[in-house]
């Protein structure tokens, strides 16, 4: 599931439904319906050029790494905001690159632009573009909103869909129409219907907090594709214009334990989840993490047959020291035995046994502090020269631990994040600057060396945090 509030171009602002990989795009809880604004342009339009626009910028060293700036010519189809005229020019790239949008020619999309300080307009993943087919629920708002008519509070569309990577070939998501809806806060209680497109739209609704339900089909219910469990409920104030989509998923669950050759569980361990057949060693699968409560989960999966592998890109890792494993414990995707899911069935005692472990050992760091501790935050750190590193495990104060590979070698070391916050005072005033972070000098071992079965780290305290609490 998808939830967002119309773009901050012309509602609200939204979290983009576009895969955005190295894009981080910032969310901000569903507000009041400012409109449109005079300087929005929205449009629903066709790309019908795409041209590589050379940068002013581009031989500037401050600009080496930045994304090229893509030319888009749209056909403009309908109009919400802005000038009229019948085609548009839209640009990609440059310093929101990472954020950048990458239309297709021929295909058509719902455009919310951002005006750069060159006076180009600029489409990103995260202003609320997107194809047009994901624009169903809301194109009838914005032609209100246009018209200066009556716009729904919550909006969005109702569609049929899987986990992520657990979606069957050749099956999109599908819009379930003719759903009956409901919404209900403590006081108010609203009720509505999909159409055809799965679009539904509530009226009226009074700022609370509210629990989306429906009438579902047998063995689905509504929750996020990403998330555990069923859906969260969502706050808005009065006069919102919330744009939410919602899916509807399967019932069906998967919970297992990854457990040792002495059938004692892992404490860390995580696990990728494939429908049979969909497997590649480079492919990611559905991933599912054990801890400390000593098993996975995997939640509304769907019916079918699925396979289960641990170690997936067969890391040297210490902290869970096993080659790569498929359920139920066999070292080859052709010995592996598939897991049968029926519709909604609930498979809670799966085993994936491991065998022959990377030979490691433990090793504790104790660590020292010369002149008394300031306050501040420890972190500690153990490089490998080859595999993962392992992650510490605080025994006591000042005192940690590591289980390390006996074939690579390692640099323990540690810094301290001092708190500015805490710096001693006299008569409310710091008696000098602490500095941002200390570091204690790193040591070397070697995983294969028994004898060196614990290791000192030593700080030496800035003068003026001597003595502080």
């Amino acid at each position: 599931m998808t939830s967002r509030s119309l773009p901050a171009l012309c509602l609200l602002l939204l979290t983009a439904s576009v895969p955005a990989w190295a894009c981080t795009c910032s969310q901000a809880p569903p507000g009041k319906c400012p409109g449109l604004q005079p300087d929005d342009t929205i449009f629903l339009g066709t790309v019908t050029d795409v041209e590589g626009v050379p940068s002013p910028a581009a031989a500037s060293p401050s600009a080496a790494g930045t994304t090229p700036i893509t030319r888009y010519r749209f056909q403009v189809d309908q109009r919400f905001a802005g000038a009229n005229g019948p085609t548009m020019d839209v640009f990609s790239g440059g310093d929101d690159g990472d954020c950048g949008y990458h239309f297709q020619k021929g295909e058509q999309y719902l455009v919310f632009t951002q005006r750069e300080g060159d006076n180009r307009l600029f489409a990103t993943t995260c202003n609320g573009t997107r194809p047009a087919a994901d624009a169903l629920a809301i194109v009838p708002q914005l032609r209100a909103m246009s018209r200066g008519e009556r716009i729904a509070s919550v909006f969005g569309l109702l569609r049929r869909t899987d986990p992520p990577f657990l979606s069957p070939p050749d099956d999109p998501d599908d819009p379930l129409g003719n759903i009956t809806l409901h919404l209900r806060s403590q006081d108010d209680r609203f009720e509505t219907a999909t159409d055809t497109h799965g679009v539904y739209s509530f009226y009226d609704v009074h700022g609370g907090t509210y629990k989306f339900s429906a009438q579902l089909p047998a063995r689905m219910e509504l929750s996020e594709k990403t998330l555990p469990g069923a859906l969260p409920p969502f706050q808005i104030p009065d006069d919102a214009c919330y744009e939410y989509d919602v899916d509807a998923l399967p019932t069906g669950h998967l919970r297992g334990s990854v457990v040792g050759p002495k059938g004692k569980p892992l404490p860390l361990a995580s696990v990728e989840l494939y429908r049979l057949g969909s497997y590649a060693d480079g492919r990611p699968g559905l991933w599912g993490y054990q801890g400390s409560k000593g098993y996975f989960d995997f939640d509304h999966v769907g019916p079918g047959a699925y396979v289960i592998v641990f170690n997936r890109p067969d890391r040297l890792d210490p902290n869970a020291p096993f080659a790569r494993t498929f359920y139920p414990g066999v070292d080859s995707l052709d010995m592996a035995k598939p897991i049968v899911l029926k519709d909604g069935q609930r498979l809670m005692k799966l085993r994936l046994k491991l065998s022959h472990p990377y030979p490691t050992r433990q090793i504790r760091v104790r660590v020292k502090w010369v002149g008394g501790r300031p306050a501040g935050s420890l972190t500690m750190l153990a490089a490998a020269d080859h595999g993962d590193n392992p992650a510490a495990q605080k025994i006591a104060p000042g005192l940690y631990e590591f289980t390390v590979l006996k074939s690579a070698r390692y640099t323990i070391s540690a810094y301290e994040d001092l708190d500015p916050q805490r710096a001693p005072t006299r008569r409310g005033q710091a008696i000098c600057e602490m500095p941002a972070r200390i570091e204690a000098p790193s040591v070397e071992i070697s995983g294969a060396d028994a004898a060196v079965k614990e290791v000192l780290l030593t700080f030496t305290c800035p003068s003026c945090g001597a003595g502080a609490p």
